[in-house]
């Protein structure tokens, strides 16, 4: 199953994506919650300390496709996915980094 959350900035969606994800967790089911957001939290979220452990961001041809032959799946989630308090792992697929990257 899939599942996405979209809609206008500030309108709670990272809370309720982690929300979702929680509880799909808990019912024993494998997540994975993929943070497309420029100023990536959904990390935060789900317990992640980032004074502690940082998630890294997937290289931009990977989250575009132009790098998709490169690396399977599940090679991908295991390179750049991090595990959370939450039972769920995180990947991020965006991050800006500079003035007028976005």
């Amino acid at each position: 199953m899939k599942v996405g959350v979209v809609g206008k900035g500030g309108t709670g969606k990272t809370t309720i994506a982690a929300l979702l994800a929680q509880a799909y967790a808990r019912r024993g089911s494998r997540v994975l919650a993929i943070d497309t957001d420029s100023n990536p939290n959904l990390a935060l979220n789900l317990g992640l300390d980032f004074g502690v452990r940082t998630v890294p961001v997937v290289p931009r041809s990977l989250a575009i496709g132009t790098g998709v032959g490169e690396v399977s799946a599940a090679d991908l989630v295991r390179e750049y996915g991090m595990p959370t308090p939450s039972e769920v792992t995180v990947l991020h697929a965006m991050a800006i980094t500079e003035a007028g990257a976005g």
